[in-house]
């Protein structure tokens, strides 16, 4: 048995103190005010020394960290992912993979396939995010364009029919076969996720319409209102934040997305439609300056962001999930228990595990992160 003590446990809706949280096994066994819960002697005591308590960060969407990427398509790269993610406080994560040919995207399957089940001493790896490589041309930001694409239904089945391997998949809904790439992804219970799309709004919620019902980082490489004649016109981005059938992914780095705009998603979509990502690339725990590749794609560390060379995009962030959540408090505006719900209980609800994981409720898992009231992760 462990028992947490002497924290300030984050529930789905506030801060609970003066409460202890009890483990048994693997799993949550109590949550309860300290004053009423007896353990035995043996037990293992962790003191959180007036630290919150949370549950651990569910990061659907990340590349990877210290030098290393998803693509390269080897457990080892992915053992190293998954550990720096852990120190920002994530517990469960999807590989996201980047548009590439066949034969690498089947290779990066391979080798989450691989990692999955084991404990790397880092996140938990809970299945496989494919963005790409049916996107758009046009709003490809730093995914490499010449593998992308149009849906292919013989390609894409062999990735879904991988036995529960794939989660969510990005795809652009305007492209010439993508509404039956989204039955395909629905009827394996796949998430469906609308991203790197230059879709009018017609082309979006015909997507919605047929089951869509996932934004891939909200904001970025998405098209917005145009102009048409006299009229203005929404485009993708307006569509997903309008329709209450979409949860929306959103990269809180305070660069990929304004904090004015971070505000304006929440108020739009509800703080339970959110779901907070990295989308961190291989320059995440890597220092100012240093060059890493996305793809094909090299890129650089710069202001605290991951830069294309030349400097006219972005290339992914270089953050952690407990920056994400820093910043929802800090810089959004929301409380404490709002942000954690966003980086835990919701993205656990998008990819259909929050019976196990994404709050602090008895018999989860017990994925538990301890930070201080400065955001540093402790335990």
């Amino acid at each position: 048995m462990v028992v947490i003590i002497n924290g300030r446990v984050v529930g789905p809706h506030s801060v609970l103190e003066h409460h202890c949280l009890v483990i048994e096994g693997s799993r949550i066994k109590q949550i309860a005010p300290t004053a009423q819960v007896l353990w035995p002697e043996d037990a293992q005591v962790i003191d959180a020394h007036g630290g919150f308590v949370a549950p651990g960060f569910v990061d659907m969407h990340v590349h990877g960290a210290m030098g290393r990427d998803t693509m390269e398509g080897t457990v080892e790269a992915l053992a190293q992912i998954a550990k720096f993610h852990a120190a920002g406080g994530t517990t469960a994560m999807t590989p996201t993979t980047t548009t590439h040919s066949g034969e690498k995207i089947n290779s990066a399957l391979q080798a989450i396939a691989d990692a999955m089940g084991h404990d790397f001493g880092g996140a938990q790896i809970v299945g496989a995010h494919i963005e790409g490589p049916y996107i758009s041309r046009e709003r490809s930001g730093a995914q490499p364009a010449q593998f992308i694409r149009d849906p292919i239904s013989s390609e894409y089945e062999p990735w879904l029919d991988r036995g529960g391997l794939v989660t969510q998949m990005t795809l652009a809904p305007e492209l010439s076969g993508a509404l039956e790439l989204i039955d395909a992804l629905l009827e394996r219970e796949i998430l469906p996720s609308g991203g790197h799309t230059a879709a009018s709004c017609e082309q979006a919620r015909a997507a919605v319409e047929r089951g869509l019902c996932h934004a891939t980082h909200l904001f970025n490489c998405m098209s917005s209102t145009v102009k048409s004649g006299p009229l203005r016109l929404p485009g993708a981005l307006e569509t997903f934040l309008a329709d209450d059938r979409v949860m929306v992914e959103l990269i809180a780095d305070g660069k990929h997305v304004h904090p004015e705009l971070m505000r304006l998603a929440v108020r739009a979509k509800g703080i339970d439609k959110v779901c907070l990502i990295t989308d961190a690339t291989a320059g995440a725990g890597l220092a100012e300056g240093a060059e890493f590749l996305v793809g094909e794609t090299r890129a650089v560390v710069g202001a605290g962001v991951g830069m294309v060379a030349d400097g006219s995009a972005l290339a992914g962030s270089v953050s952690t999930m407990i920056q994400m959540v820093r910043n929802m408090v800090e810089l959004a505006g929301l409380s404490l228990a709002d942000a954690v719900r966003m980086a835990s209980l919701n993205p656990a609800r998008a990819l259909g595990i929050s019976g196990r994981k994404g709050s602090l409720e008895p018999r989860k898992d017990a994925d538990i992160v301890i930070f201080s009231s400065n955001f540093e992760v402790l335990k």
